[in-house]
């Protein structure tokens, strides 16, 4: 029943169904076309060429062919010389497999040794054979990259996601600031910030491989600025989640949680894409100026309550570098030739 569940919330993707279907029935009708023998194989190498991302469709191609004259050479090492007999097959097969793990072409074993198949069938290795699989292959291939150029695709709005992730990003480190004045109201916050944290996890995963397929849909003039972005807050997200397990250790509230308190909102107020979190670094440096000359802990709760919000502010610190080091290096103007 669960499998049924996220079997239905599987979201389809309507253009890339239409591409498989057309393609198949269109390189089928070509291949039969042209006279060629076992046509409906042309159709079945369209329906594997056909991938997620337009970039993956053209190595998916490429790849056919290299797979290709392997699959021709081993034929011919080994059928001509020990017969067109299953046995044989079954060798040619775990050399052509092996082979093409080696080379990174698993993904295209299959359609070439259906085509291999033509051989053992056949009962040869004639030129005329070769040149029918070649035709079947090129015509497979050749569609189901028109289909996959030609028909639209659907653009994630990706500049929409980076706006709900830093809107994320700024209640959490709202609710950091709420928790951090007040530790012992930690139920409210904490089942709060709970939930944040498991949606703009999954959120972040989500967007990122919806900015990869964006990415590989962009044949010419790609950018790889909203892939790394999303990684980007991602790798934030981690620190965010290291402070609040921090935080919600913390006991009682003292002088310096005002400090840290305000620096949170501080951060939030200044959130943002095109923040290099210089000045807020700089900030950062007083406050660590400031701990250093308060009093010694009175007693055990405070000492370990100082401790933990030592960790809390050198976390924050990393929180900020990657930030500043993705600014850093990006080329100017990055951000607006991309949005």
């Amino acid at each position: 029943m669960q499998r049924l569940k996220r079997l239905f919330r599987t979201e389809v993707d309507p253009w890339m169904v239409a591409e498989i279907a057309l393609g198949t029935t269109l390189s089928i009708l070509a291949a039969d076309a042209a006279g060629l023998k076992y046509g409906a194989v042309a159709g079945i190498t369209t329906l594997l060429t056909i991938q997620t991302t337009r970039e993956m469709t053209v190595r998916s191609a490429l790849n056919r062919y290299a797979a290709f004259l392997l699959m021709v050479a081993l034929c011919g090492l080994t059928m001509p010389a020990l017969g067109f007999t299953t046995p044989v097959f079954g060798l040619f097969l775990l050399l052509f497999i092996g082979l093409c793990w080696l080379l990174g072409l698993q993904d295209v074993i299959a359609s070439n040794a259906v085509l291999a198949t033509h051989f053992l069938l056949e009962g040869n290795m004639g030129m005329p054979l070769i040149v029918n699989a070649f035709w079947l292959l090129t015509i497979g291939a050749a569609v189901g990259l028109a289909v996959n150029l030609v028909m639209p695709y659907r653009r994630a709005p990706l500049a929409k996601y980076r706006d709900d992730i830093e809107d994320n990003f700024r209640h959490i480190l709202r609710v950091m600031a709420q928790r951090t004045l007040c530790p012992d109201c930690e139920g409210v916050a904490e089942a709060a910030l709970t939930v944040d944290f498991e949606d703009t996890e999954a959120k972040l995963a989500g967007y990122e491989r919806a900015a990869l397929r964006e990415r590989g849909n962009r044949l010419f003039g790609a950018s790889d600025y909203p892939v790394a972005y999303f990684q980007m807050r991602s790798r934030q997200a981690s620190f965010l989640r290291r402070m609040w397990a921090n935080l919600v250790r913390t006991q009682r509230s003292h002088g310096p949680n005002s400090l840290l308190a305000n620096f949170f909102e501080e951060t939030a107020g200044s959130f943002g894409e095109r923040n290099n979190a210089l000045r807020l670094l700089a900030q950062l440096d007083g406050i660590d100026s400031q701990y250093d000359s308060l009093p010694l802990p009175r007693d055990r709760g405070e000492f370990e309550d100082r401790a933990l919000l030592y960790a809390i502010t050198q976390d924050l610190r990393g929180f900020l570098e990657i930030k500043r080091d993705f600014v850093a290096g990006r080329a100017p103007g990055d951000m607006d030739r991309y949005w």
